[in-house]
């Protein structure tokens, strides 16, 4: 199949995210108007201390007016590997650096309305260090057993991605300090 992009417009833009509208034209010959949004790449980590916990964090998220828990996570910078920002993020949310680092995968989050990609990380051998957040950055750091997951009503696709790769399969990973 055949797609033919034809025109794109930037509607709007911010710090975060970018919506374009854009016309294609289908293999059908049939041309139609595609809005998205363009969101910069995110990085997100799976914590895990020697006693197998997990650390994540709580945080309030305007968008659906609720507390949510999730694995920490942030936006990678402009010319910031994904690695690099999953060391900056982990640290500056929880406090914790890591020894290792193994890639878990990337994956689109939204490919039918975003560009926006989605690295996630496993990170071991933690060592608490100092919490620098954001000054518009208010959240709970929480170390759960990682046994007791299943438990919590988890509704973040990027935390219920990480933890069904981690629990599915180790050998899905690539070791990144290789």
């Amino acid at each position: 199949m055949k797609f033919k992009h034809k025109e794109r417009k930037e509607v709007f833009r911010n710090d975060v995210v970018t919506v374009y509208n854009e016309n294609l034209i289908l293999p059908n010959g049939k041309e139609v108007s595609w809005t998205f949004t363009g969101k910069r790449e995110v990085v997100a980590i799976l914590a895990l201390t020697e006693n197998q916990s997990v650390i994540m964090v709580e945080q309030y998220r305007p968008a659906i007016r609720r507390e949510f828990l999730e694995i920490p996570a942030g936006l990678v910078e402009e010319n910031e590997l994904p690695l690099e920002a999953a060391k900056r993020e982990l640290e500056e949310e929880t406090g914790y650096q890591a020894n290792t680092w193994t890639k878990i995968c990337s994956y689109f989050g939204s490919a039918g309305v975003s560009d926006g990609e989605y690295h996630l990380f496993l990170a071991k051998g933690l060592k608490k260090t100092q919490q620098h957040l954001d000054e518009d950055e208010f959240l709970t750091v929480k170390e759960i057993p990682l046994h007791d997951i299943s438990v919590y009503d988890l509704h973040d696709p990027k935390s219920i991605i990480a933890f069904q790769y981690y629990l599915l399969s180790s050998s899905c990973c690539e070791d990144t300090n290789k």
